[in-house]
């Protein structure tokens, strides 16, 4: 209780001095803060950034920074353009399936149905398989049901004169112990892994999630359900912290229309844009020195240094 209390004094303290000697950057953190991203993220921005900005210019380099730490995909070394088998795995209800479908469109579209090929190993979510079966019929692409590893390399054994073979998995929670045994499924060298992160998730849940779900064919990450955030921080947050690789973002459920590539400008700049000041959820002023020292987050990451 007594490190506690002494913990706080020393955040105000801080809190104190940078309000004193350097009040566009307190704004800065407060703005950082207030659009999801993490303190530990928030931190490091900070003290990274040039000393004696305006509040105009140190915000357009924080932005710069976020956009220059934000991990993307060029346009033709996203999943649809470079080919190839890949697994979309993530929580229940982030979309996989619906995404599944608006990238094998996308592909249908650009190299023809015979291009494409779906697996699905949902067989507990009730109608899942027709579902995806009801997708493959409108693009004229094949849809197979795969049970377990074996299977799963019999079957992809049959479709490698296909383009893209993409796998609707089975949502799990991110404490669901037999998350290990799925990624092990997809534990071969020709599958590789996407993460499907819902933006309208909280950014804890977002950063356990990552972590949960992490193995080593992850190729990168998908941001679903933009349309259904007010804010995007969180998100992006775990992109950056996480280093995942930014192949798509989703924003409804059209397909295969609101599937997009990530314009990393656009998605920082969104993040700042929708200021929640009257929100029951934000913090006053006078309450972030206590906010701050709470937040004993081990940083695990290091930001890259943008360029002025």
């Amino acid at each position: 209780m007594l490190r506690g209390l002494l913990e706080s004094q020393m955040a105000g303290m801080a809190w104190g001095e940078l309000s004193k000697h350097a009040p566009e950057k307190l704004e800065i953190l407060r703005q950082l803060l207030g659009a999801g991203f993490c303190a530990a993220l928030s931190r490091q921005l900070i003290d990274k950034m040039p000393a004696a900005m305006s509040l105009d210019t140190g915000m357009k380099w924080v932005k710069a920074a976020l956009t220059h730490n934000l991990p993307t995909v060029s346009a033709k070394d996203d999943i649809v353009e470079r080919g190839g088998v890949y697994a979309l795995i993530g929580p229940t209800g982030v979309g996989k399936t619906t995404t599944v479908a608006k990238l094998a469109a996308r592909c249908a579209l650009t190299y023809g149905p015979q291009s494409v090929a779906l697996l699905t190993t949902d067989s507990y979510r009730i109608g899942a398989h027709d579902q995806l079966r009801i997708y493959g019929r409108i693009l004229g692409v094949p849809v197979h049901e795969v049970k377990d590893e074996t299977d799963l390399q019999l079957t992809l054994g049959e479709l490698t004169d296909r383009h893209l073979v993409l796998i609707d998995t089975v949502g799990m929670g991110q404490r669901d112990q037999r998350i290990g045994e799925q990624l092990a499924m997809f534990g071969h060298d020709n599958v590789g892994t996407v993460l499907l992160l819902s933006a309208n998730a909280q950014a804890s849940t977002l950063d356990d999630v990552a972590r949960r779900y992490k193995n080593s064919h992850l190729v990168g990450c998908i941001l679903t359900k933009l349309d259904e955030t007010m804010a995007l921080g969180g998100c992006l947050d775990v992109a950056i912290r996480h280093k995942l690789p930014l192949h798509f973002v989703t924003n409804g459920q059209r397909v295969p229309e609101d599937l997009h590539r990530a314009n990393l400008a656009y998605l920082v700049d969104r993040a700042f844009r929708n200021p929640q000041e009257s929100s029951v959820f934000q913090l006053h002023k006078d309450e972030y020195p206590l906010f701050m020292s709470t937040q004993d987050i081990p940083t695990d990451f290091s930001l890259a240094t943008s360029p002025r």
